[in-house]
């Protein structure tokens, strides 16, 4: 890959992340929950009671598909959802007893799965990982005062 292959550089990164992405879903099945599943339940077991416009933000994700994720995780008696008793009009959402037990669970997994992945690498890597990703990040912010 040349220094300056945009394309080459994108396709490298869209590999690295769907590898990531596969071996988190590998890891998390183990807990028998989907990545997004996954990412929820640590977030509510983190931050608990939290609204679900807030987890949506939180985990940087779609409201709709956040929504359908929450609904699977309230079927299967993991999530709770009860009115905010700082906004009525406003739903929260905690960990019953067995999503605490999901979220011991997958705090583990995840622990797993970042040390599998940093394990490859050294302090300059990381180091390095942290100044580029940061770079990335600010060059595609979608914010008012984005690029």
């Amino acid at each position: 890959m040349s220094r300056r292959d945009p394309d080459a550089f994108i396709s490298r990164f869209s590999a690295l992340k769907r590898r990531v992405a596969a071996l988190a879903a590998q890891v998390y099945a183990e807990a028998d929950v989907g990545t997004l599943q996954a990412k929820l339940v640590l977030h509510i077991g983190r931050r608990s009671p939290i609204s679900q416009a807030e987890l949506a933000r939180a985990t940087d994700s779609d409201a709709p598909l956040t929504g359908r994720a929450i609904q699977t995780l309230l079927a299967r008696g993991l999530v709770r959802r009860e009115r905010s008793d700082e906004d009525r009009r406003e739903y929260v959402l905690s960990l019953t007893p067995a999503g605490k037990r999901v979220f011991e669970r997958v705090s583990k997994l995840r622990d797993r799965l970042a040390a599998r992945v940093v394990d490859a690498l050294d302090d300059r890597d990381l180091i390095d990982f942290e100044r580029i990703a940061a770079k990335i990040l600010a060059a595609t912010d979608e914010s008012p005062g984005g690029r």
